[in-house]
């Protein structure tokens, strides 16, 4: 990055299971939550950046038209197989770095489907690409790649169900002390084993919990954020990886991810390393995913994710670093980890009340699965 950049300013739309909003109206909602909060309108904003994907899509151009920015300098409609809600935050945050724009918006809004769904694979809908391959044989569903690769890492370092039901455990306690999150009420290990198999090993409660809503964050350059109502969050290392072979059924080592890649690089990138962190946000649409994030960063050793979620050290208060403080995708509701980034924003300039991690001066946030990765990290301007 040939200058450093901050964000500024992170927001909310409404969250919640169904909304009667439009996801157009949700993304406005949380755009101008995120300009409120930089202390900034929409005048001042010549950057936008989105990751559409998924139900209602909601384009650069119809936010920049609907909130009344004046022009564009830059912009990107991130769409495909990429990791979803961090990926325009690291695109307009490098698009400040150098020079594209100077106060960009990235957001990510998610609007289920509410009227009857499409058909599906075995409903008359036709298939190709690799899928064409996988449909017959009823592997047509992330949970069911995701899975064979947790019961490899389970083969290999003895991981547990028990232990997959902490890390849904731990996120739900976090989310109970959010306002925000759509599931706050406490579950026990009898809870998360009564909650029906949807693939072996996951169950229903190792999975995220679908919402509608929108995040959305602010960012510009750390001289210009220096000026604005909040302490600056400095972006000191992003990263983008896939692995030597991006294929789901022929990845080479499945106990880990693209993750490993993604964080080896943002390392790379920066002076900091894992013995740094105070707080990570990692990427959890399901239980395992954060789990394996958690040992590529280099917060643990392979192997000792499980152990570490089961004793408490993922907990706000825990001892170590805390681990989606918010409730994560699963209790706090997928976002797809843009609210992640929020969270992360939130607890550096300690503004988490009940749920802050003490004196957090350095954070981690990841998004992705399987064969892609992205990770960001985040400072206090120190």
């Amino acid at each position: 990055m040939t200058r450093p950049v901050a964000i500024a300013g992170a927001g909310y739309s409404a969250v919640a299971r169904s909304l009667e909003q439009s996801a157009g109206r949700l993304t406005i909602d949380a755009c101008h939550a995120a300009l409120t909060d930089a202390g900034i309108t929409a005048k001042d904003v010549d950057g936008i950046a989105t990751y559409p994907g998924g139900g209602d899509s909601v384009s650069c151009f119809y936010t920049a038209e609907a909130l009344g920015v004046p022009k564009l300098d830059w912009f990107n409609d991130l769409f495909g197989w990429m990791p979803a809600g961090i990926t325009p935050v690291i695109a307009a945050a490098e698009a400040v770095a150098n020079g594209a724009c100077e106060v960009a918006l990235a957001f990510r809004t998610v609007k289920r489907p509410h009227g009857k769904p499409p058909p599906g694979i075995g409903f008359g809908a036709r298939v190709g690409g690799d899928m064409q391959f996988r449909a017959p044989f009823g592997d047509s569903m992330t949970s069911s790649w995701l899975a064979m690769w947790a019961r490899r890492h389970m083969h290999e370092f003895g991981t547990t169900e028990e232990q997959l039901g902490h890390v849904a455990i731990t996120s739900r306690h976090h989310a109970s002390m959010n306002p925000v999150a759509p599931l706050r009420e406490e579950i026990t290990l009898d809870d998360y084993f009564a909650s029906r198999v949807i693939t072996t090993p996951f169950r229903l409660l190792d999975c995220d919990f679908p919402v509608d809503g929108g995040g959305a964050v602010v960012i510009t350059t750390l001289e210009r954020a220096r000026a604005m109502p909040h302490p600056p969050v400095v972006v000191a290392s992003t990263s983008f990886s896939t692995g030597p072979r991006p294929d789901w059924d022929q990845w080479e080592d499945l106990t880990n991810m693209a993750s490993k890649y993604a964080s080896d690089r943002m390392w790379r990138r920066t002076e900091l390393s894992a013995n740094d962190l105070d707080v990570a946000e990692l990427y959890d649409g399901f239980s395992w995913l954060s789990m394996c994030w958690l040992e590529d960063l280099g917060i643990v050793a392979k192997g000792e994710a499980g152990p570490y979620f089961a004793s408490g050290k993922a907990r706000v208060g825990g001892g170590a670093v805390a681990i989606n403080t918010h409730g994560g995708s699963m209790s706090g509701g997928r976002l797809h980890a843009i609210s992640h980034v929020i969270e992360c924003v939130q607890q550096l300039r300690g503004d988490c009340r009940d749920r802050q991690v003490k004196d957090a001066q350095v954070g981690a946030v990841t998004a992705g699965g399987g064969v892609m990765g992205g990770a960001l990290l985040l400072t206090t301007d120190r």
